[in-house]
């Protein structure tokens, strides 16, 4: 029984702050806290996000997992209902609401703040927008729909999710998202040699920490200026740790913790900071 999670949740609750806002000398995280995480989500997005969710809780179909990371703590087995995948491993409706608006309101850190020399990110729109571990498609789907007119990029290790989540993604509207069936860090050395730019990034597969820090290491030399978010960071111990190093080394200037996520902020004249919040 993994106890590290809950002890770890009720941890951040204890240290953490409000999103309000109160006493953040960032005029960016000020900004972010009160126009993305304090927002409501569209409900066009969320009603076909969770339309989604209720398809893949009603399927009854059994495949076969390929699990190139750490494996489910949730779940044993190679033949696996899609249904328990679903509930095991889809992004909650909170969390899934949360990166739409991170995604739609990227675009708000092109404009300066005016204060304090930080300034919007004047490179973010151009890259495409990242996934590792696109599972069913239900994460996936949020950011497409959040960002119609961009790219979205999702590696999938295990080839039958990777087929369920393309019809997925086809039937609920999302002809921006393309679902590669490629090993995590194969696919990220591919995305480099094609050239592309990464202007957001949701790293979301394999649960081991030098795993997670390998990976937004590289995803942080594949632009100038994006958002890197890493899910289940409190997941268990060996998660924490490895974005604690990330952390520690100061990969991006400025960095949030949530409950469940962190995210790395790679934003020229950003005043740095560690920010805990309640969400």
């Amino acid at each position: 029984m993994n106890l590290y999670h809950p002890v770890a949740c009720i941890r951040h609750l204890l240290i953490s702050q409000s999103t309000a806002g109160h006493g953040v000398h960032s005029p960016f995280i000020y900004d972010f806290l009160t126009t993305v995480i304090r927002n409501k989500s569209d409900d066009r997005i969320v009603s076909h996000v969770e339309s989604l969710r209720s398809e893949m809780y009603a399927d009854s179909r059994s495949i076969s997992i390929i699990d190139l990371g750490a494996g489910s703590l949730r779940m044993n087995g190679r033949v696996r209902e899609v249904r328990d995948i679903a509930r095991a491993a889809a992004l909650p409706a909170k969390e899934a609401g949360l990166l739409t608006r991170m995604v739609q309101g990227a675009s708000f850190a092109h404009r300066s703040l005016g204060e304090g020399g930080e300034h919007g990110a004047g490179g973010m729109e151009q890259g495409i927008i990242l996934e590792l571990g696109t599972s069913l498609g239900v994460s996936t789907l949020a950011m497409a729909l959040a960002a119609p007119e961009r790219r979205v990029v999702t590696v999938e290790g295990c080839p039958s999710l990777a087929q369920i989540a393309t019809a997925n993604l086809t039937r609920h509207g999302a002809p921006n998202a393309t679902v590669l069936n490629m090993e995590f860090s194969e696919a990220l050395e591919k995305i480099r040699s094609d050239g592309e730019k990464v202007s957001f990034a949701f790293i979301d597969g394999n649960h081991k920490g030098k795993a997670l820090a390998h990976y937004a290491r590289k995803i942080a030399e594949m632009g100038e200026e994006m958002i890197i978010i890493a899910d289940d960071i409190r997941l268990t111990h060996d998660m924490y740790c490895g974005w604690k190093s990330i952390v520690r080394e100061q990969l991006a200037p400025a960095s949030m913790e949530t409950l469940r996520f962190g995210i790395l902020f790679f934003i020229r004249g950003i005043t740095p900071g560690l920010y805990r919040i309640r969400y």
